[in-house]
């Protein structure tokens, strides 16, 4: 009898102790589960200047490419030697998004006496610190016609060009315009224009101005519009010669960016003093159509010259230097082009890191469509952590 009057007081004490157990494991599970959130919280605010998140978003790429792309940093910036305190390459003037200073991207390519790349003043590491980009985090910039242009001459002076899109697809009704560039005196000769057909192809019959020079020593030099697109290209009439060397192969050094609106530098620098030394250069003029001159630097190594150009438009330059009968040939664009392939190409290699690293933990990469000097152009952002 006894017993059955302590049984429901035992059973009491025991219901008691297991919601004791049971608030202490959900107050634990709550502590795991609010310790957690604050983490998460950490790492959203801390955002992309934090080593300690490998998973890089959209979003945060975005925010970069609008910090790069919308923003204009310091007032002109791009055509004063003063390092800006803060950046962007946008152009101060415009109306409108994306419209891009050239003058300020030709400074990311610019490459001083020592040979130091990027602006002067202002490379890579240096603009990684001034946008506030973690160590960890490395991007890079590329920017890139819309059309795509082959272009093939023989040694009879008859040039062959194919005009696609970025997609691979034929363009029609594209203006290619011709050039030839003697390399023996750096003459541009306007050959003509003419329009690709539905399969994007079109040919012309060319001049020949070094017929009494041995071998033939010329490019042809083609620019391509199809409205605001466009591109450029060439090609050599011997391409097993070994006495021309064009593009990477090539010595020289070339850069070309904006004074002002209407004023273009083009500098040239070569590792020694050369036979003969020549500035060809090509530019959109007024009346739709293209003016041309040719700077004869005679042995000097170092060029630097400025040509008055329209607010708008193409500018094509071409450094020529001759020592001991070879040729040595750099391209350069205004605006300028940076290399999707940054070891292949005639134009600058690509801002940034060029490859990343086989360690890299994520990468994003994004296209933007952007108007530089009037022409339409591709702007391709690539953020990734290391």
């Amino acid at each position: 009898m006894g017993n059955k009057m302590n049984f429901p007081r035992l059973k009491k004490r025991r219901r008691g102790q297991i919601r004791a157990v049971d608030f202490v494991v959900s107050l634990f599970l709550f502590l795991l589960m609010l310790s957690q959130l604050i983490l998460l919280v950490i790492n959203v605010q801390t955002g992309i200047n934090t080593s300690s998140r490998e998973i890089i978003t959209y979003e945060e790429l975005d925010i970069l490419g609008r910090q790069l792309l919308f923003e204009d940093g310091d007032l002109d910036w791009g055509y004063h030697q003063s390092l800006p305190a803060s950046f962007g390459l946008a152009d101060s003037n415009a109306q409108s998004y994306l419209v891009l200073d050239s003058a300020k991207i030709a400074r990311l390519t610019f490459k001083d006496s020592s040979g130091v790349s990027g602006y002067t003043m202002f490379d890579y590491d240096t603009l990684k610190e001034t946008i506030g980009l973690d160590r960890d985090f490395n991007f890079r910039l590329g920017f890139y016609p819309l059309l795509n242009a082959e272009v093939n001459a023989s040694s009879t002076n008859f040039a062959q060009v194919n005009v696609k899109n970025l997609y691979n697809i034929s363009i029609a009704d594209a203006l290619v315009n011709f050039f030839t560039i003697d390399l023996t005196n750096g003459n541009v000769i306007p050959e003509g224009a003419t329009l690709t057909n539905s399969n994007g192809e079109t040919s012309l019959q060319l001049s020949n101005p070094t017929e009494n020079v041995p071998g033939g020593e010329h490019i042809v030099f083609i620019i391509v519009e199809k409205g605001p697109l466009w591109c450029m290209n060439w090609s050599f009439n011997d391409p097993t010669s070994e006495v021309v060397f064009i593009g990477p192969s090539s010595s020289t050094t070339i850069w070309g960016g904006g004074i002002n609106s209407t004023s273009f530098l083009a500098s040239d620098n070569l590792p020694i003093s050369p036979d003969s030394h020549f500035l060809s250069i090509i530019y959109q003029n007024t009346t739709s159509g293209y003016s041309k001159k040719t700077i004869n630097l005679e042995t000097a190594s170092y060029g630097n010259e400025t040509v008055s150009i329209p607010n708008e438009g193409l500018v094509a330059f071409l450094s020529i230097a001759i020592t001991d009968n070879q040729y040595q040939v750099k391209i350069g664009s205004y605006p300028v082009i940076l290399d999707r392939v940054s070891t292949g190409g005639i134009f600058n290699q690509v801002f940034g890191e060029e490859i990343p690293g086989t360690r890299t933990k994520s990468m994003l990469s994004k296209f933007y469509p952007i108007i530089v000097r009037g022409t339409l152009m591709s702007c391709q952002l690539t953020l990734w952590s290391k």
